[in-house]
């Protein structure tokens, strides 16, 4: 019989904010795409000269950019904190772009 040998694999701790901020993070996204289509949906249905609808479409549409922008920069931001060894600076917590 041989001997088990135990490992002495490192398993990453992660600080007590990171689950929490992740969650918020990622439930924001389909939120962001409802909302945009929602407002998509309501000024392509209005009344008025097609000119202006398609400024404020265009206007929408680069809003809704920007902030799945802002929003996958603070994931990618979260990606790096877990894959760094210093978790002794605190994180930014995360704020809704939607607000």
């Amino acid at each position: 019989m041989m001997p088990i040998r135990e490992s002495r694999a490192e398993v990453p701790l992660y600080p007590d904010d990171l689950l929490p901020q992740l969650r918020r993070a990622l439930a924001i996204f389909p939120d962001l795409q409802l909302r945009h289509e929602i407002e998509r949906v309501f000024l392509e249905g209005r009344s008025g000269p097609a000119e202006i609808e398609d400024r404020l479409v265009a206007e929408l549409r680069q809003c809704h950019r920007a902030s799945r922008k802002r929003l996958a920069a603070c994931l990618a931001q979260l990606h790096r904190d877990t894959r760094s060894s210093e978790t002794a600076t605190p994180r930014e917590p995360i704020t809704d772009p939607r607000a």
